[in-house]
């Protein structure tokens, strides 16, 4: 009978003292990448948190120039107070040209500026975007200017109708019929004043003024807001309401506007900068993570 011997070799494992070893390479190893790590991740979080306050801040400023420039002629105007600032304007959403006395039409309704009775008229060309309850103004110069001013409402009827503006009753093909018993347009020929003709006979279809309200705070948390106003000489200095007012945009640090009128050019140059800021990514002690954007716009201001 042949006998087979089988050899055996002794199994070894790791000693305490190696695994101890392999641990503090690890965790060497780890600390080292996590020096060359940090930073590029670092950036890469404080460049993603600026592209998106930057999108905020852009975003806010477009749809602010993109109404302005949709602006009454003088309309414009700004008002700092106590840290806020206001920008208010009248937005336009359509126009057109009225038929006027000095075309001589043989046929249509003009525009009387004489005849305070007056109350109907025809538009030239095709009939703008306008619904009764609509507000049509005419050649607004603004600046409190008598009978000029599309803000004025001290004129009845109160809070709807001035000198220069006044509501829509009904459209019927090209004519407009103007609400009240008296075409406030009109001057009587003893008012001892010149009427307030457009000399491009044109007029703007408007809706109720608007506010941006912009209020900043030195760690992020101002907001710019969106409000709509009634028509009053005085600019108005709304405040935001939690939960109702629409905001374009919060964690605003600082804001500042200018609206530099030329009126022998009939034109406005707006000046709109904006800064965001909020945390970085890490806490208060990381400081603060900010963007600043200046954006101009030039505003046709030709009545």
């Amino acid at each position: 009978m042949k006998i087979v011997r089988t050899l055996t070799h002794k199994q070894r494992g790791f000693t305490l003292v190696e695994a101890i070893i392999v641990m503090v390479l690890t965790g060497i190893l780890a600390g080292v990448m996590v020096l060359f790590i940090r930073q590029p991740v670092q950036n890469y979080v404080d460049a993603a948190a600026r592209a998106d306050l930057t999108d905020t801040a852009d975003l806010a400023l477009r749809r602010m120039a993109r109404e302005l420039r949709t602006a009454l002629p003088n309309s414009i105007r700004t008002t700092f107070n106590n840290g806020v600032w206001f920008v208010q304007f009248i937005p336009t959403r359509s126009g057109g040209q009225y038929l006027a006395v000095e075309d001589n039409a043989t046929s249509g309704t003009p525009l009387s500026f004489t005849d305070t009775t007056a109350l109907q008229f025809d538009v030239v060309g095709p009939i703008p975007d306008i619904a009764v309850n609509d507000i049509i103004a005419i050649y607004n110069l603004g600046n409190g200017i008598t009978d000029a001013d599309a803000y004025y409402a001290g004129e009845p009827p109160v809070g709807a109708s001035s000198m220069n503006r006044q509501v829509v009753n009904g459209v019927a093909g090209n004519r407009i019929t103007l609400a009240g018993t008296t075409n406030l347009f009109a001057v009587p020929a003893n008012a001892g004043r010149t009427p307030n003709t457009s000399p491009e006979h044109r007029f703007q279809v408007i809706s109720r003024p608007v506010t941006f309200r912009c209020e900043g705070n030195a760690n992020g948390t101002g907001t710019l807001a969106r409000i709509v106003n009634d028509f009053s000489v005085a600019q108005p200095q709304p405040v935001v309401v939690p939960g109702t007012t629409p905001l374009l945009a919060t964690n605003v640090q600082t804001c500042d506007f200018t609206a530099d009128q030329s009126g022998n050019l009939h034109t406005a140059l707006i000046g709109m900068t904006l800064s965001l800021a909020r945390p970085r990514v890490g806490g208060a002690a990381n400081g603060l993570e900010t963007v600043t954007l200046v954006h101009q716009i030039h505003v046709d201001n030709t009545p």
